[in-house]
């Protein structure tokens, strides 16, 4: 496994002790499950997108011009 450091504010450090000690796990853990949440969404997200714009056609509103 890697290590990475990662800088938060006060605040935030103070509601992750809180649910880790509400969870039972150490701030690793939770930050841990953070990370993995964090990307499985966006991956996911990401994934839905290309989808969309590669085999979905798309309506097209154009603007009336007066002459």
């Amino acid at each position: 496994m890697e290590t990475l450091s990662v800088s938060v504010s006060p605040e935030l450090k103070a509601r992750l002790e809180v649910l880790a000690a509400e969870t039972g796990q150490t701030l690793g853990e939770c930050l841990l499950v953070a990370v993995q949440e964090y990307v499985e969404n966006w991956e996911t997200h990401l994934s839905d997108v290309h989808q969309i714009d590669e085999h979905e056609a798309r309506a097209v509103l154009k603007a009336a011009v007066n002459d």
